[in-house]
């Protein structure tokens, strides 16, 4: 006799859960497909009605986890793998709302990221790539193991962070956010940003390109990734920002120190800005940008001050520094 046949079917029917996702649904599974993880807060400010009050997200957010088009997991922290954890883990998402006191009812934060629902239907709708989408699909099962998942983190905290400034501040908005994936394509794969943006305030449109430092990787290494950055878009490199986000302020001192030296010599110097990852955990609007190489007439006396997101919109007619031959 044969042996019987098993059936393998998914215990929740996807094609089903697809066809009842709602227009708020499919604005949150669409986010987190192509950015990869969000914080209940981070949802509740680019989804919700109230991004004071976190707590208000999360019966839609678990529905969609039990309909495995999303997963949650407990909140790892917002810095990245080799920066030492300080008090920035406990405190309120940088630019966001304060929570409101009951904002967290069993005591805990969550995180979400693609369930194999949600996979599926960010393959369907093509939001996912193959590639990508396998890798979502296969991240369901251990979405906890993932690299890089602070950094996404702390990214995604920082466009929510300017999503919540555009609904305050007159005449300002976030024109544009690509996720890693839509970097790596319009670059044809030559290059792996962690993102790219669109930040408008008080007549300034600033286009820019963010790049993470790792605490392992020598500074030479950033830069030649700008060199690489400016090959690859020159048609844009006159108007895009290249934002480099340092793992700690020391190394972001350093690499102002040692620019000039790992740079071609005579070369004009990109539009390129740093911070580091406490400074933006502190708020992504403010002065905490600091040109590598700023305007000669920006700021009379002072060329080393740091600025504000919107005022890094200025010609690239930049000098040459000194550097290698």
């Amino acid at each position: 006799m044969g042996r019987a046949r098993q059936v393998r079917a998914h215990p929740i029917n996807v094609t089903g859960e697809v066809e009842r996702l709602t227009e708020q649904d499919e604005r949150i599974v669409r986010l987190v497909a192509e950015h990869d993880v969000f914080s209940t807060e981070q949802l509740a400010a680019l989804c919700f009605e109230r991004a004071d009050r976190p707590a208000d997200a999360l019966p839609r957010l678990r529905y969609l986890a039990t309909r495995a088009l999303l997963i949650k997991y407990e909140h790892p922290g917002t810095h990245p793998a080799g920066f030492p954890g300080d008090d920035l883990d406990d405190a309120p998402p940088a630019g966001l709302p304060d929570p409101a006191p009951d904002a967290w009812p069993d005591g805990k934060r969550w995180v979400w990221s693609l369930g194999q629902g949600g996979a599926y239907w960010a393959g369907v709708e093509h939001i996912l790539n193959r590639h990508a989408w396998f890798e979502a699909w296969t991240r369901s099962f251990n979405p906890h193991r993932r690299p890089h998942i602070r950094r996404r983190l702390a990214f995604n905290g920082f466009f929510a962070a300017l999503h919540q400034r555009s609904l305050t501040v007159p005449d300002s908005g976030l024109d544009q956010w690509w996720g890693p994936q839509r970097c790596a394509e319009v670059s044809g794969g030559q290059l792996a940003p962690d993102a790219h943006g669109r930040w408008r305030q008080r007549g300034a449109t600033v286009p820019f390109w963010l790049y993470s430092d790792y605490v392992r990787n020598p500074m030479r290494t950033l830069v030649g990734t700008v060199e690489q950055h400016v090959r690859v878009h020159r048609a844009t490199a006159e108007t895009d920002v290249i934002l480099l986000v340092m793992v700690n302020d020391n190394r972001e001192a350093l690499l102002h120190q040692r620019w000039a030296s790992y740079a071609p010599t005579g070369a004009p110097v990109p539009r390129v800005a740093t911070t580091s990852y406490s400074k933006l955990r502190a708020w992504p609007t403010d002065a905490i940008w600091w040109p590598i190489n700023p305007p000669i007439d920006a700021h009379p006396g002072s060329p080393a001050r740091a600025e504000r997101l919107h005022h890094l919109d200025w010609p690239a007619t930049l000098r040459p520094l000194g550097g290698r031959t």
